[in-house]
């Protein structure tokens, strides 16, 4: 983030992110009560202006998607202009303004606080000695994972997406990159534990440095202020609109990112030195590297998104299942838990070990779920909270549209009641027609009427002067939270699975179409079947 404090607004400082959001004017919230009946509306009264409480939480600013000389003028005029003055002097673009987002600065607070409980609770001994202790902690760490990287992705300003012709390569690549890892460390016998640590650590430490500064962000303005300026070296900024490098670009590092960059390295130190065997520490760091995942990269259509996991779903039943036939061992398993082989990529809990069911001596002595089978179905969830993002229109300006409209109505019947002499005879009032000050009868109707038509309305209302703020400003989540409840039933099929077989088991044939199908048969009994098939991301930023 990129700020300067000098003015009444905030001015971003390098275009990598575009432009600030409005200043002290457009940010000021006040609420108009509503006349108490249909008189005071006769009267004159002015239309309310609706607002909605602003968010606290990470600060997330409008962007242009026109050409990067019109971003910001009309916008940073907000400060010393009204609202109104603002909106008639803005650019005249052929594309309008991309949505924002801002996370509640509570649901933050409180989905942090639920993953850190679960990692509390997993290293307290409170699960220990319990056999199927490891379904609830992985069930929990991977929705925790999912839920923070979603909306951290859908409030972010910056992020790349997956385009369809990369969803069809994708499968061959990991095939490729696993099979790779498979010869260097089971045939060649490589020891790839000083290039793997090294990885993880710098991964670990980016990963936990970007989620250790969520809250704080959340907590105020203070922990989201630049108080110290770095340059940033020529060709490593990327310009988000032009997608051009840049050149003198410099960056503001807030108080949060400090802190952040100092809890990152400390666990990934202390990981490191554990060795990655210390259940905790590595579920945390991976927790985090999802997160960062998820809101970093996402897939650019629902069709992309869904022809990748099925994909997906193909590469990990063939590594489970066939590969041994093919090579002589399970090529994904022999990978997962092999010794040089280590760190935060998997979640751990340690394997009951009871009298009856002692663990081997050469037995892995963990529980895993690895993060591909978090992630990639995080990458289903994270599109469809966006999909829900794109059904909820700005539901301040959805207010005001709708109380313009309840206004119009009676100002409208009041203009011409004026222009019309005598309008009201006894005539008029043996037909019903007309009230006895004249106005036509049902008015109040006609104004309720036209007040819903106008908050459903989305172009009356897709005017995104300020951030929505998610979740309390999105009108609903249903593909969201269906998607995550079938998560949760896909993976404990895959437990189930993995219990009856006593084997290993690719989770993502259980995941895949659960969730796929779960969505399905919400899209099927909303209506929206084609919609959700025809969905497309409105950031373009292709990482392929």
């Amino acid at each position: 983030k990129h700020h300067t404090s000098t003015h009444t607004m905030r001015a971003c400082v390098s275009p990598r992110v575009g432009f600030a959001g409005a200043g002290a004017a457009r940010r000021r919230h006040s609420v108009e009560r509503r006349p108490a009946n249909a008189d005071a509306a006769r009267a004159g009264v002015a239309a309310p202006r609706v607002a909605l409480p602003s968010s606290f939480g990470t600060d997330r600013r409008p962007r242009w998607r026109g050409p990067p000389q019109s971003r910001g003028s009309a916008v940073c005029r907000a400060s010393s202009a009204s609202t109104e003055e603002a909106r008639s002097t803005e650019p005249e673009d052929d594309e309008s303004p991309a949505r924002t987002y801002a996370w509640d600065s509570w649901d933050v607070f409180m989905s942090y606080g639920a993953l850190a409980s679960v990692l509390a609770v997993g290293s307290s001994g409170a699960l220990a000695g319990q056999r199927w202790a490891y379904v609830p902690y992985f069930t929990s760490l991977a929705v925790c994972a999912i839920y923070v990287g979603a909306h951290r992705g859908l409030t972010r300003d910056f992020r790349e997406t997956i385009s369809f012709q990369s969803s069809l390569l994708g499968p061959f690549v990991l095939s490729a990159a696993l099979f790779a890892a498979y010869v260097a460390l089971e045939v060649l016998h490589l020891d790839l534990s000083v290039f793997v640590n090294s990885y993880f650590f710098v991964l670990g430490a980016v990963a936990v440095a970007g989620n250790a500064a969520e809250p704080l962000n959340a907590a105020g303005a203070f922990w989201r202020e630049g108080i110290v300026k770095l340059p940033v070296p020529d060709g490593f900024a990327i310009d988000p609109v032009t997608r051009s490098p840049m050149k003198d670009a410099q960056i503001d590092v807030t108080p949060a990112q400090m802190v952040g960059v100092v809890v990152g390295v400390a666990l990934a130190t202390a990981d490191l030195n554990a060795n990655h065997l210390d259940f905790t520490l590595n579920n945390a760091i991976a927790a985090c590297i999802v997160s960062d995942f998820l809101s970093v990269i996402g897939f650019g259509s629902f069709k992309s998104c869904a022809t990748a996991l099925c994909g997906l779903l193909a590469y990990d039943a063939f590594w489970v299942f066939k590969s041994e036939a093919v090579v002589g061992k399970n090529v994904m398993m022999s990978v997962a838990a092999n010794a040089s082989f280590n760190g935060p990529f998997r979640l751990l809990f340690p394997r009951f070990d009871g009298v009856l069911n002692p663990i081997a001596e050469t037995a892995f002595p963990f529980s895993l779920l690895g993060l591909g089978d978090v992630a990639i179905p995080g990458l289903l969830i994270a599109l469809m909270l966006r999909y829900d993002a794109s059904r909820a229109g700005n539901l301040l300006a959805r207010a005001n549209a709708a109380a313009d409209a309840f206004m119009e109505v009676f100002q409208s019947e009041k203009e011409e009641v004026a222009s019309v002499e005598n309008r009201f005879d006894e005539n008029d009032a043996s037909s019903g027609a007309y009230e006895r000050d004249g106005y036509r009868t049902g008015i109040g109707k006609r104004a309720g009427d036209a007040a819903v038509a106008a908050y459903d309305d989305d172009s009356r209302t897709d005017a995104f002067d300020e951030p929505i703020c998610v979740p309390s400003g999105l009108s609903g989540r249903a593909y969201f939270s269906s998607s995550l409840s079938a998560y949760v039933i896909g993976l404990l099929l895959a437990v189930a699975a993995n219990v009856v077989t006593k084997e290993g088991q690719p989770a993502l044939v259980y995941l895949v179409p659960t969730v796929l199908g779960v969505v399905a048969h919400v899209a099927l009994g909303r209506g929206e079947a084609a919609r959700v098939l025809d969905f497309e991301d409105e950031t373009k930023d292709s990482l392929l």
